[in-house]
């Protein structure tokens, strides 16, 4: 009979660490054990899952009514319902969708209708969605939604012209979500079935058949102009996914129209829009140097031997900057994050003949040897923008580890080991897709790299008084209007840290209630000594019951931070509402995951209250901060 330890008096030996077979068996175990305490991994987790049927499977996992219950309790994962419409059989699409968003810390609700029923719902009112109220719904048709209709496919006139009816279907089909629902509606383009091309055995016909399905999908595209109404490309989300069409079979026993493969692109894609339309699209990339930016280690081969430009693999580091500068000029944020002597790393981008990419597109700069995850969250402090904003790129698979693991909030884009697809995977990822782009958006970047030289200037003064005063802040509130709506709606949707209620209005709204009289919405513009910081901030004001003004919500761009900004803005609507004979001004704080630091911004402008309502009573006024000037251009603050 063998000795126990405790009988030996030796220690016991530790049980050794599980080992799973791959992230999907993991991904079972946590289930199994309880996946409120392992949020974190569960993340790190799904984004190691690259196979679609991986993927549907972690959905299913992680979609059930006790996992939903255990993330929802964690408080780490936002809820949010999404209405998704079909003419086909889609079981795949939920729990695809569910794996998309939950990497990003989304937990999305679905709302399915019956089989093929995508035009009975809405044309009747919306009766199963309306209740679920989703923040998106999106419509996946395909070829049979347009053929339907047709009664001999082989009379080209009659497919011609249903190809030529079936935009202005959608467009009516549109009108009518908006009336039942008003959220956000999400088409697609038709591929053409290949049994509908192939069955015409003359080349002629199949040219014209052809011309008249391109040309419906233009009309589709074109229904992306409606305000609320996003068309995504089904042959680009094929492309992307190595195939588009079910297999055969399963069309005939499930009526699937798609394949596995293209559901998860499109649930990616989806992911997308969901995130962009919560305020969470990215904002920064940063980016590695050594074998990422270019060719070579610039401390070792030196920077006369960087491998950029010219032909392969130099050319694939030049695609991918020109890649980087194009998504700055569309107010992407470029950062540096390099293991490197920081004055060797500086001198590669300034002076190397190739770089596309020079020291004034970055707005932070990190080039040192302290571990990658904190030289990313120190770029986020110096932004002022949280480590969820950031997508990250380093060729190194043990570096994207080590983010994917410590900070799981960072987008990090796998890449293989040939830089000859860096560009590609970077932009099908589309981390940084919006809805719209505003012109604010386009300036972002050289607004971030004009804050760089505010803090140098504030380090430099040191008196913080002194500073703000050499700033010569002005600010300026404009009235709502067509021209700036979608900028109110943008600043409304994405802003996080400084959102006093949480409340998001999207360009529908703050038009119908401006025309009902029911709110009245205004932009706050600020200028300084480096420039104009565009819109940065938006209000919303309503009646009160005692008749004095409501501030429904009140969000500031955290690009104007640390500046009393915020106190000058209350501080003219106090004074704009005292001339206007008004009781009193009454604001609201309701906490969300991201406000918090706020919750004592109105007691500090004098306004009395508790538990989120506060009101002042305009008798005495704090002044205004000398060190902002109040512009008198645009517009000024009422009541609706």
């Amino acid at each position: 009979m063998t000795a126990t330890a405790a009988e030996t008096g030796a220690p016991a030996r530790a049980a050794a660490p599980p080992v799973y077979r791959d992230a999907l068996d993991e991904l079972r175990a946590l289930r199994r054990q309880g996946l409120g305490t392992a949020v974190a991994r569960v993340r790190e987790l799904l984004g190691k899952l690259a196979d679609a049927a991986d993927r549907e499977a972690a959905g299913m996992l992680l979609g059930g009514r006790a996992a939903r219950a255990a993330l929802d309790g964690s408080g780490a994962f936002t809820p949010v319902t999404v209405g998704l419409l079909a003419g086909s059989t889609v079981d795949a699409l939920p729990p695809l969708l569910t794996a998309a968003l939950m990497t990003e810390g989304v937990r999305p609700e679905t709302v399915t209708t019956g089989y093929n029923q995508w035009r009975f719902e809405v044309l009747a009112g919306a009766p199963t969605l309306k209740d679920a109220a989703p923040l998106v719904t999106a419509c996946l048709l395909d070829g049979a939604a347009v053929l339907e209709k047709v009664t001999d496919p082989l009379d080209a006139d009659e497919v011609e012209a249903r190809c030529a009816a079936f935009p202005a279907e959608l467009d009516a089909w549109l009108a009518a979500y908006d009336k039942a629902l008003g959220t956000l509606a999400v088409l697609n383009t038709v591929p053409m079935p290949a049994l509908l091309r192939d069955r015409y055995i003359d080349y002629p016909t199949k040219a014209r058949v052809e011309s008249a399905w391109h040309r419906m999908n233009a009309g589709i595209l074109d229904l992306s102009a409606r305000p609320g109404a996003v068309v995504l490309s089904a042959d680009g989300l094929a492309d992307r996914a190595g195939s588009g069409r079910a297999d055969d079979r399963m069309r005939h026993l499930a009526a699937h129209a798609w394949s596995t493969e293209f559901l998860d692109a499109y649930a990616r894609e989806l992911g997308r829009i969901v995130l962009a339309r919560l305020g969470r699209a990215k904002k920064v990339l940063v980016l590695d140097l050594d074998h990422t930016l270019w060719g070579g280690i610039v401390g070792d081969d030196g920077i006369g031997s960087l491998k950029i430009g010219g032909g392969f693999p130099g050319s694939a580091h030049v695609e991918l900057q020109s890649l980087a500068k194009d998504l700055s000029r569309q107010g992407v944020v470029l950062a540096v994050c390099s293991k490197n002597d920081d004055a060797v790393a500086r001198e590669a981008v300034a002076t190397h003949p190739e770089m596309v990419l020079r020291p004034g597109d970055f707005s932070a700069f990190r080039a040192n040897w302290e571990p990658k995850p904190g030289n990313v969250a120190s770029i986020a402090a110096e932004l002022n923008l949280g480590t969820d904003a950031m997508v990250f790129v380093d060729d190194n698979p043990a570096e994207r580890g080590l983010m994917a693991r410590t900070r799981p909030e960072v987008a990090v884009v796998e890449l293989d080991a040939d830089p000859a697809g860096y560009a590609r995977a970077l932009a099908e990822a589309g981390w940084f897709n919006q809805l719209a782009l505003t012109e604010e958006d386009r300036t972002r970047a050289a607004l971030y790299r004009a804050r760089a030289r505010r803090d140098e200037l504030r380090e430099s003064t040191g008196d913080i008084e002194a500073y703000l005063r050499e700033l010569a802040t002005e600010l300026t509130v404009e009235e709502y209007r067509p021209l700036n709506a979608t900028r109110i709606a943008q600043l409304f949707g994405k802003t996080n840290q400084f959102n006093l209620t949480g409340i998001r209005y999207g360009t529908d709204e703050l038009a119908r209630r401006s025309a009902e009289g029911t709110a009245a919405f205004f932009g706050i513009r600020v200028t300084d000594a480096f420039g104009d910081n565009g819109l940065v901030g938006a209000l919303a004001v309503t009646a009160a019951p005692d008749g004095g003004w409501l501030v429904e919500n009140f969000v500031l761009s955290c690009r104007v931070f640390s500046r009393s900004v915020e106190d000058a803005v209350v501080g003219t609507l106090l004074r704009a509402a005292r001339a206007a004979g008004a009781p009193a001004v009454h604001g609201r704080h309701v906490p969300t995951a991201k406000n918090g630091r706020f919750a004592g911004f109105y007691p500090a402008l004098g306004f009395a209250g508790h538990d989120g309502e506060f009101r002042h009573d305009l008798t005495q006024l704090a002044e205004l901060p000398d060190w902002v000037r109040i512009g008198t251009g645009e517009g000024k603050f009422h009541a609706p």
